[in-house]
């Protein structure tokens, strides 16, 4: 973000959204979608969902979709039966009934074949007493592990599910980690526009089938065109030994794994009482910001906090010492813009946290939440510089003098599995690398 105050950040943001309207594409920022209820506040405007009514048709159209195709029908929470009817359809998996009773299927229902299929398979693991529970909720963790397993991504969830550095230290992951890093970083979960960020669910909460249906269309694209260099580049995940003192901080930012991108996010909650938000989530700078901000100081006395709460203020900020981005190691912040290493510090417009081996991990728009990505596939004519916050690397850097109002730019271009939809003003790209073209969403 590139908001300069610490006072009322939500509301800044949200005016900020109101100003640059006209940045986002045409018709994101309606006056219905601004009113846009929460989950479960009763009718949603059809406008919101209509990405999904549009992968839905596109399925229909190459007759792998026969269920609701209406944008208001598609918002309903989605569930394990419909899981299975897209990935037999997309897929090509067998299907019809398997002709006895099995794990609480009918001998007739016409989608027992493909659920014991797909749970042999451990794509879709077995409910409650190791029931099918075909009619219960789907959540958006389920739905990571279907689709990435079911494309084949194997060798990057093995490997993320390992996650570790050269040291051999391991860290506390939260459930669905490796699957949920997979799906992001192949482009298959859809981030919801600043206007709608009210519609945002953590992983652990049901999908609602529109975006199930755009996960399918986007799994088809992959199917077609193979498995994006986003996800290749996870199967070579590799970080050196992360130094003790920042090791607390990046176990945190590991533990946000599973929370989507909320433009003005900074908490695991609605925030309620301090800076409300729409959705539990976090926005880049948030998401940093949470990081640095809910651990032990006395503990990690030996690192400066960044600057402010924006991307704004860490960048232009005296804290940190300035590194080349290719050398940056654990707690190091990366900085983005549109002009790539010419791109003034007041003009940043994404931060992330830095791994090591040209690793971060941060909150994109791009990437529908928190994600682990690589700087090569992620947005490389995008990257400024780095800033080491260990307060005994050296001096800090001076403040560079501003002379321009901070303005949020419009990502490289680059080619994406789908449209990921209007993104707030300071989000970067979609996933990058060598990936299928994107459906119309």
């Amino acid at each position: 973000m590139t908001r300069r105050t610490h006072i009322g950040r939500r509301r800044v943001a949200l005016l900020a959204a109101v100003a640059l309207a006209p940045v986002v594409a045409a018709g994101s920022l309606t006056a219905v979608a601004l009113a846009q209820p929460g989950p479960g506040d009763g009718p949603v405007p059809s406008a919101a969902f209509m990405f999904g009514q549009q992968a839905a048709t596109d399925l229909a159209k190459a007759k792998l979709w026969t269920g609701e195709a209406d944008a208001v029908a598609l918002s309903r929470d989605s569930t394990r039966r419909d899981l299975v009817r897209l990935m037999r359809s997309v897929l090509r998996l067998p299907g019809g009934a398997i002709g006895s009773p099995w794990r609480g299927i009918a001998p007739d229902d016409p989608d027992g074949v493909t659920t014991r299929y797909v749970m042999a398979k451990g794509w879709l693991p077995a409910a409650a007493a190791g029931a099918a529970a075909l009619d219960q909720q789907l959540t958006g963790a389920e739905a990571n592990r279907a689709w990435t397993l079911g494309l084949g991504m194997n060798r990057a969830i093995k490997v993320m599910s390992r996650f570790r550095d050269d040291s051999g230290r391991r860290f506390t992951l939260p459930p669905g980690f490796a699957t949920a890093i997979t799906a992001r970083e192949a482009g298959l979960r859809r981030n919801y526009p600043a206007s709608d960020e009210a519609l945002e669910r953590t992983d652990t909460q049901p999908i609602r089938l529109a975006d199930l249906v755009l996960m399918a269309s986007r799994a088809r694209a992959i199917r077609g065109n193979g498995i994006p260099s986003s996800v290749r580049a996870l199967e070579r995940f590799s970080i050196p030994a992360v130094d003790p003192a920042v090791a607390p901080l990046i176990q945190r930012s590991l533990s946000l794994v599973g929370y989507p991108y909320v433009w003005g996010g900074e908490a695991t909650d609605l925030n309620a009482g301090a800076d409300p938000q729409a959705a539990a989530g976090f926005d880049c700078s948030g998401f940093v910001y949470w990081v640095w901000h809910n651990g032990d100081r006395s503990a990690e006395a030996s690192l400066n906090v960044p600057d402010g709460r924006t991307t704004y203020t860490m960048n232009v900020g005296t804290k940190g010492v300035k590194v080349p981005w290719k050398k940056a190691t654990a707690a190091n912040l990366v900085f983005f813009g549109s002009r790539g290493p010419k791109t003034p510090d007041a003009e940043a417009s994404h931060t992330s946290i830095a791994l090591g081996n040209k690793w971060i991990i941060h909150s994109s728009g791009g990437r529908a939440g928190v994600s682990i990505s690589f700087l090569p596939t992620y947005w490389p004519s995008g990257i400024q510089d780095a800033r080491d916050y260990r307060a005994a690397t050296g001096s800090p850097v001076t403040a560079t003098p501003v002379t321009t109002t901070p303005t949020t730019s419009a990502p490289a271009p680059i080619q994406v599995p789908a449209a990921p939809g209007p993104q707030a003003p300071q989000a970067p790209p979609a996933p990058g690398g060598a990936q299928p073209p994107p459906p119309s969403s």
